[in-house]
């Protein structure tokens, strides 16, 4: 199942994708999904030239999408920039 397939099957209500340049240099990537229910986040960091980076977090949030991706960005950073 491809990924147009997998979201379709999902029953998501909304989805944006965007990207931003952090007060560290990089790129990121953070994708919301709103679903009847509840909202996840999606967070990346893809570094294709040196120094390489690849980091990925989740974020879920019950009742609103800046829980969820408060969540996924505390966690990639944490995982990126080694933040306790």
């Amino acid at each position: 199942m491809d990924r147009k397939e997998l979201y379709s099957s999902l029953n998501f209500v909304a989805r944006e994708v965007t990207q931003f340049v952090n007060e560290h240099g990089d790129e990121v990537e953070l994708e919301t999904v709103q679903y009847s229910d509840h909202y996840r986040a999606v967070a990346t960091i893809c570094q294709e030239e040196e120094p390489f980076k690849d980091f990925y977090a989740e974020g879920i949030g019950a009742l609103s999408e800046k829980e969820a991706v408060s969540q996924a960005l505390e966690e990639l950073y944490r995982q990126a920039y080694y933040i306790n």
